[in-house]
């Protein structure tokens, strides 16, 4: 079967590794062919045997650059006459669906972001409208899924873990965070520095980390305001995140939002011991709370500050915690990831 799949890039995020994750098993049964949108390196390798194309439009016109995109895309499309098209992300995936109107070709499109907090106007149109054009919407949550209630042709498939899991047993004192940060209000790291100015002069030999790419002074500038420049590390971008989380004690989620957080399956599997704020969407579909981690109510950072001080104090229970993340984190095996994908592929094509 012949595959276009659409994406913008590669590069570091969540949605881009479980799109690299997609295309290396579907290019073991399938004719796949990728189209990128933008020059970015990719963090992320694909099978050598798939074949790659871009599409650049430049200019300052937005506008003008999305209709020649569009242009762009129906003219592929015409050319390749796939037997199916994937497209990633809600914006691009707009576009895709734009240029697909006036053909047959089957299209699923896959979100990876919540749409539980959609609030630009070309989101709404496109989630409400244009995804009627669509063979198939996969989200990402089954919260999402319930959600949606004017989506007909809609299904749910969790994020896979794209690591394997290890049962390193040393631990050393350091609480984690994942994400870029420009993104430190969606992600919340603004409460979490505030919770650990509150905790770290109590625990002086524990450290918070973030790992994620440095670009943006703002969380930089909040450390220093705290004065926790020593309690305080910034990691930068990794491409060895298993290695980085496997020493590390404690993960925390402090997101005021979130799709599906690759990056709390990926420290849960490491047998890190996983806090998270009950935010939409995500832990509480992840973590069972009490069990697998804990859940704080979303945005209460007292309660967070009081679950984070009671993971230090308690060895024991970081340990039946990190145990139960190991178990849950299996849940999220590639291969239920890739069996859900290849059901959805015979359904939509019948092939």
């Amino acid at each position: 079967m012949r595959i276009l799949f659409f994406i913008n890039h590669l590069a570091n995020g969540g949605a881009e590794r479980v799109a690299a994750t997609l295309l290396n098993h579907l290019c073991e049964k399938h004719d796949v062919e990728v189209v990128f949108f933008s020059d970015k390196k990719a963090s992320y390798n694909i099978n050598p045997k798939i074949p790659t194309q871009k599409i650049i439009i430049n200019g300052n016109n937005k506008i003008v650059k999305v209709i020649r995109r569009i242009s762009r895309i129906r003219k592929l499309i015409k050319e390749t006459n796939p037997d199916l098209m994937i497209s990633f992300m809600v914006d691009l995936s707009m576009q895709v669906l734009l240029a697909n109107c006036p053909t047959s070709n089957k299209l699923i499109v896959s979100e990876h972001i919540t749409i539980q907090t959609t609030r630009q106007l070309h989101r709404l149109i496109t989630r409400h409208i244009l995804y009627r054009l669509a063979s198939k919407i996969v989200l990402i949550s089954e919260s999402d899924y319930n959600y949606a209630k004017w989506i007909e042709q809609k299904t749910y498939i969790y994020n896979p873990l794209c690591i394997p899991i290890s049962s390193i047993s040393h631990k050393e004192k350091y609480i984690v965070a994942v994400g870029p940060q420009k993104r430190w209000h969606s992600k919340g790291f603004d409460m979490l520095i505030k919770v650990w100015s509150r905790i770290a002069p109590l625990h002086p030999d524990w450290k918070l980390q973030f790992v994620g790419a440095n670009n943006d002074d703002y969380i930089i500038n909040l450390t220093k305001s705290y004065r926790l420049e020593k309690q305080i590390e910034f990691l930068g971008w990794t491409d060895e995140i298993d290695n980085t989380l496997q020493t590390k004690s404690i993960y925390v989620l402090s997101s005021r939002r979130e799709g599906f957080p690759c990056s709390l399956i990926e420290a849960m599997s490491q047998g890190c011991t996983c806090l998270a704020f009950d935010c939409k969407t995500g832990p509480n579909e992840i973590i069972t709370d009490g069990k697998s981690g804990l859940l704080a109510r979303n945005g209460d950072i007292d309660d967070i500050a009081n679950k984070l001080e009671m993971l230090i104090n308690d060895e024991q229970l970081r340990l039946r915690l990190s145990a139960g993340a190991i178990e849950e984190a299996k849940r999220f095996d590639k291969n239920v990831f890739f069996a859900a994908w290849d059901k959805l592929i015979e359904e939509v094509t019948g092939k």
